[in-house]
C-alpha cells in the first residue's frame, strides 16, 4: 500500500478501489473509510458542514441533506425539498439517501454514524465523520472537504481567512485576563459547557465560560448535553458573569427588530439576571445564530471579544468578519443587524 500525506492531522492512503483508486481516510472518529475521490456525489448532515462545502466551491456535489439544515430555504437556494433525505444527523432516511447514489455520506461525530454505516454499507456507499461544528479543527476539517471534492484552492483561501482572525484574538487576547461569560441557549436557563463548539467560542474570544467546570458525564442525563445543560437560576447568580450572550434563532441576514427586542427584554426582566455584574454593567446581548457561528464560530468568538475587551478591540468589527463569510464565501448578500442590546 503506497502511503501519502495530504492532510495535517488526518491520515491517508492509497489502496485499489471498484473503480481505480481510492483514499483511505482516518476520520473523526478514528475509523478508516475508503472514498472514491473526487467525490462527485455527496450527502452530507450539519449544516456547518454544508457550509464548508458551500466556501470551497462544491456546493454542486451535494446531493443530499438534512431537513435541520433545510430549514432555512432562503439560505440554501441550491437546494428543494426533494434533496432532503432526513431530518437531520440524527433521523437520516437510508431510502432516501440510497435513491440520491451517493459516493458519500458525511456525518458529524454527534450523529448516528454507526448505524448509517450499517446501513448503508450493503449499497456500497461509505460514511464519513467530520465534525465542522468543532472550533478547535476547523484547519483539518476544510482541508478535508477541500480535498474530498478536488477544492483545495479555495479550501486554502478559507484557511487563510479563519486563521488570520484566529490569530488576531490570540496576539490581542495574550496575557488578558479572561472575562466571565454566560451563554444562553434559546431556551431560558439551558446553557453550554466543554464539549460543546460554544464553550470553545466563548474561550476563543477571551471569555471563561462560567459553566466551563461542568464534566457532562458526572451529571444527570436528566440536565442535558454539551450543547443544551440546563442550570438553576441561583447557579447563574453565584457564579456571577460579566457578559451573558443570549443565542437567538433567525434568518441568516438579519432577526426582525421586535423579535431582538421581546427576547432582549424578557431576559433582562429575569431577577436572576438582574443579580448578575453583566446586567449592573448592561453587559447584555441577544445574537443571531448565524452571527455566532459563523466559519468555526470565528465571527462568534470576535463579537465575544469587542463585547469582553471593547477597549482591545475597538477597531474590529464582527460584522465585517461575517460579512466576508457571507458574500465571500457562502456567495449569499448580507444585510447588518446580528446583535441586540436594549436600553434600560
Amino acid at each position: 500500500m503506497f502511503f501519502k500525506p495530504v492532510l495535517a492531522a488526518v491520515s491517508l492512503s492509497m489502496a485499489l478501489s471498484s473503480s481505480l483508486w481510492a483514499e483511505t481516510i482516518t476520520d473523526d472518529v478514528g475509523r478508516e473509510v475508503d472514498v472514491d475521490l473526487p467525490v462527485e456525489r455527496a450527502v452530507i448532515f450539519n449544516r456547518y458542514s454544508v457550509e464548508f462545502a458551500r466556501a470551497v466551491g462544491a456546493i454542486d456535489q451535494v446531493v443530499g441533506t438534512g431537513a435541520s439544515t433545510y430549514r432555512d430555504p432562503d439560505y440554501w437556494p441550491e437546494f428543494s425539498e426533494q434533496d432532503v433525505v432526513g431530518q437531520g444527523q440524527s433521523e437520516p432516511n437510508y431510502e432516501a439517501i440510497i435513491a440520491k447514489n451517493p459516493d458519500l455520506v458525511i456525518m458529524p461525530r454527534n450523529g448516528v454514524y454507526e448505524e448509517a454505516a450499517r446501513q448503508l454499507e450493503p449499497f456500497g456507499i461509505p460514511v464519513l465523520v467530520m465534525t465542522a461544528w468543532d472550533t478547535l479543527k476547523h484547519v483539518e476539517n476544510v482541508e478535508l472537504m477541500g480535498h474530498l471534492f478536488g477544492q483545495e484552492e479555495q479550501a486554502s483561501d478559507l484557511i487563510e481567512y479563519y486563521v488570520g482572525y484566529q490569530d488576531l484574538l490570540k496576539e490581542r487576547l495574550d496575557g488578558v485576563e479572561p472575562v466571565r461569560v454566560y451563554v444562553e441557549e434559546k431556551r431560558p436557563l439551558v446553557t453550554v459547557t466543554p464539549g460543546s463548539g460554544w464553550h470553545d467560542m466563548i474561550r476563543a474570544g477571551g471569555g471563561e465560560n462560567i459553566f466551563g467546570d461542568i464534566m457532562i458525564e458526572e451529571e444527570a442525563a436528566s440536565r442535558g448535553n454539551p450543547n443544551a445543560f440546563t442550570i438553576d437560576p441561583e447557579e447563574l447568580v453565584e457564579r456571577a458573569p460579566e457578559l451573558i450572550v443570549k443565542l437567538e434563532p433567525g434568518s441568516y441576514t438579519t432577526i426582525p427588530e421586535e423579535q431582538y427586542a421581546a427576547t432582549w427584554s424578557e431576559l433582562i426582566d429575569r431577577e436572576d439576571v438582574l443579580s448578575t455584574p453583566a446586567a449592573e454593567t448592561g453587559n447584555v446581548h441577544v445574537i443571531n445564530y448565524y452571527l455566532a457561528g459563523g466559519s468555526s464560530k470565528i465571527t462568534g468568538a470576535l463579537q465575544i471579544a469587542k463585547w469582553a475587551h471593547p477597549d482591545l478591540f475597538e477597531d474590529i468589527d464582527p460584522e465585517e468578519a461575517m460579512r466576508r463569510w457571507i458574500e465571500d464565501f457562502q456567495g449569499l448578500p448580507y444585510k447588518p443587524g446580528m446583535t441586540y442590546q436594549g436600553d434600560r
